[in-house]
């Protein structure tokens, strides 16, 4: 698999995408209040590099990014990242405060955010888990304040020679407030051989 998903491959991240998400607008709508749209994440393969340049140009330390291992199914790191403006937004919107006063992201505000974030999460697992026909576990929360606590994860022996991540971007909202999450998957070599062979048998499957 390329750097570029082929429309076979997008086709299938659709599918399992619009099962999950169906679960997950319920839980949103009652938390945030009122009808949410989502849409499917837009999925990308990007070198090591870029992830590590995509997660600086989204602020690690300016909005709210927290890290899971995957201990079931696959393994490798999770992460997930809320920019400053959605993780802000988001959580004057969760406290019930007017979206444009909200500032700074104190500690209720990341933990209403992580509330939303365990939705996300489950929506995220249930696609891995779709894709490749298993359970998808995660460990609880690990946060991350700097890019340098990412670094640090990557230099694990299992992910030192890492050379795929997969982005999953989601933007959701209520009305004229938008939101957007970004979900990288950072498998084992192990693993992202496992998810790009199940993927090919899908596509054959479909063919």
């Amino acid at each position: 698999m390329k750097n570029e998903i082929s429309e076979w491959y997008k086709d299938i991240f659709r599918e399992a995408s619009n099962i999950a998400i169906s679960h997950a607008l319920t839980a949103l709508s009652q938390m945030i209040g009122g009808p949410i749209d989502m849409e499917p994440p837009e999925i990308e393969i990007i070198p090591r590099v870029e992830f590590l340049k995509q997660l600086a140009k989204q602020g690690v330390s300016r909005g709210m990014v927290v890290m899971f291992d995957i201990t079931e199914g696959l393994s490798g790191l999770t992460i997930l990242q809320f920019p400053r403006n959605s993780a802000l937004a988001l959580s004057a919107v969760l406290m019930g405060m007017d979206p444009s006063q909200m500032t700074e992201l104190d500690e209720m505000g990341k933990s209403a955010i992580m509330e939303v974030g365990n939705i996300l999460i489950s929506v995220y697992t249930d696609i891995l888990a779709t894709l490749i026909g298993e359970s998808v576990s995660l460990s609880p929360p690990k946060p991350a304040e700097s890019l340098y606590d990412i670094e640090k994860e990557l230099n694990r022996p299992e992910l030192r020679d890492i050379e795929n991540v997969l982005l999953f971007k989601t933007k959701f909202g209520q009305k004229d407030i938008g939101f957007e999450s970004y979900f990288y998957l950072v498998p084992t070599q192990e693993s992202f051989q496992k998810l790009v062979t199940r993927l090919e048998a899908q596509v054959k499957q479909e063919g």
